[in-house]
């Protein structure tokens, strides 16, 4: 197993060991976001630990984020999965993308968003390119309290996001998407529909 992997799987142990189990949580997101096969935008690979499930259970997505390092150990797990043809990993700002209105059937986000320096611009660029579904899944109080204690472990704190879940709620709901909100242990989820039919 490559090494870079390893180093991954024993912070997902660490994770674990502290209350917060990511895989679980990333299959608690699919379960709730019930996605059917289409287009699909994943905004912030980040290491690749949600792209890995949406690659496994057959999607074929775009994946995007900045940090070309975590999105280079994406590319060493997708490889290891042997699905490295199924997702595109573009660097791109999630400020502004580079895709026309409504050019998605799905736009999924996890743990992206606390990261975020405008989330407000990322929601409203998520939701101009959706045409279905937006899934945007991000740590509660408890999984803040789980990533600063890792976080510290390496010598540096961890983002508190600038926009809270219950606000992006209420903007969704306002311009008429329906919003289902699911609690999890270390997260929340929301999953909001835009209507429009394919």
């Amino acid at each position: 197993m490559d090494n870079t992997i390893k180093q991954d799987m024993e912070r997902l142990k660490l994770f674990k060991k502290y209350g917060y189990d990511i895989p679980k949580a990333r299959s608690f997101i699919l379960a709730k976001a019930r996605l059917a096969k289409g287009s699909m935008l994943e905004i912030g690979t980040g290491k690749g630990h949600m792209t890995v499930v949406l690659a496994k259970k057959g999607f074929r997505l775009i994946s995007i984020d900045l940090d070309r390092k975590a999105q280079g150990i994406a590319k060493r797990h997708l490889k290891s999965i042997k699905r490295s043809k199924s997702v595109n990993l573009k660097i791109m700002n999630a400020e502004r993308l580079q895709y026309k209105d409504n050019y998605f059937d799905y736009v999924v986000s996890v743990n992206f968003i606390h990261h975020a320096k405008n989330p407000g611009r990322c929601l409203k660029e998520m939701i101009r390119v959706v045409k279905n579904k937006l899934v945007i899944a991000d740590i509660n109080k408890r999984g803040e309290r789980i990533m600063e204690k890792v976080h510290n472990l390496d010598g540096h704190n961890h983002e508190i996001s600038k926009m809270s879940l219950k606000e992006m709620e209420a903007l969704l709901k306002k311009i008429g998407m329906q919003v289902k909100v699911y609690k999890d242990t270390c997260q929340t989820v929301l999953i909001a529909k835009k209507g429009v039919s394919k």
